[in-house]
């Protein structure tokens, strides 16, 4: 399998940066969203077989820009993949994409971001929403998770230090470094959080508490960043796939838009696993026991855009 790096967008001096993977038979782009250090590598290797250029995407991190930023890095690395990307291809690796043939994925935040694409003018043939977050109004984002209760509190200064960083894009100074090198481990499911670093113990205070919507959203506008607002006839075919025993994203909001996008006519399919949690194909392998579901998301997409 071949890999490169690539800048797909550069703003206010930050450079954002995705990671394309194919194989030289490789015809059509499956975009993913979310950390570029975070997607299995049996999820690539499985989609570049089939005939895909696998692309992961990063976006910048809140709480240094609001979400709606990141859904905009989103959109513009999908506009990239479809405009940019086929020609560095063609002249860097003498391959062919065709261009119409994109389909995205993302896992958790990620999955929001994916879903964001699904309204869009010219949108992805289909998504494949990991345990996305959706129905950002309800209750549940704004009271404290029952999930962290026993994350400890830290000092106020601690936490702070957050806002002295600079705008990145990846970090892989704490869940996805340890994520990325559990995989050679063989060992499943989201990595314990380094809760010395700032960033992490930001973010699971805020989780813990109800209050990281509040923090990234900024303006309060929770309805604006919630992409089952864009559900309507002609939004992407859609597959969902979540954890039945996921306290971090309950698996009640992916029926619940499996269910609304089916009565708009959409072309939708949902698979529920059973007894797994939130980021439970973290290292997962072909040979694990939740496969079979994630197989069948990816050869949702797949079969969607005709390979």
């Amino acid at each position: 399998m071949l890999t490169r790096n690539f800048d797909f967008k550069e703003i206010e001096g930050v450079h954002v940066e995705a990671t394309a993977f194919w194989k030289p038979r490789a015809s059509a782009v499956p975009y993913g969203i979310g950390s570029r250090y975070f997607v299995p590598q049996a999820e690539i290797g499985y989609l570049t077989n089939a005939g895909f250029v696998v692309v992961s995407a990063d976006y910048r991190l809140c709480p240094q820009v609001a979400l709606y930023d990141d859904i905009q890095d989103a959109i513009d690395a999908f506009s990239w993949c479809k405009t940019e990307l086929p020609v560095k291809l063609k002249a860097d690796a003498g391959i062919d994409v065709d261009k119409q043939k994109i389909v995205a994925f993302g896992q958790s935040a990620g999955g929001l971001l994916a879903l964001h694409l699904g309204a869009l003018p010219e949108p992805p043939l289909a998504i494949l929403d990991f345990y996305g977050v959706k129905y950002t109004s309800d209750n549940f984002w704004h009271e404290p998770l029952p999930a962290l209760a026993k994350i400890p509190p830290f000092p106020r200064e601690f936490i702070d230090k957050i806002h002295d960083e600079p705008t990145q894009t990846t970090t892989m100074t704490s869940l996805e470094r340890t994520s990325a090198a559990r995989e050679n481990k063989s060992k499943r499911g989201m990595p314990a959080p380094d809760l010395s670093v700032p960033r992490n113990a930001w973010l699971f205070t805020a989780l813990k508490e109800g209050t990281h919507l509040r923090a990234i959203v900024k303006n309060g506008d929770f309805e604006r960043i919630d992409p089952a607002r864009l559900f309507k006839p002609g939004f992407s075919p859609t597959f969902f796939l979540h954890g039945n025993a996921d306290a971090m994203v309950l698996t009640s909001f992916s029926e619940r838009a499996h269910k609304e996008l089916g009565e708009q006519g959409v072309e939708t399919e949902i698979a529920l696993v059973r007894g797994a949690s939130h980021g439970f194909d973290a290292g997962i392998s072909q040979d694990d026991e939740d496969w079979p579901q994630v197989r069948q998301g990816l050869d949702f997409i797949i079969r969607q855009a005709g390979l």
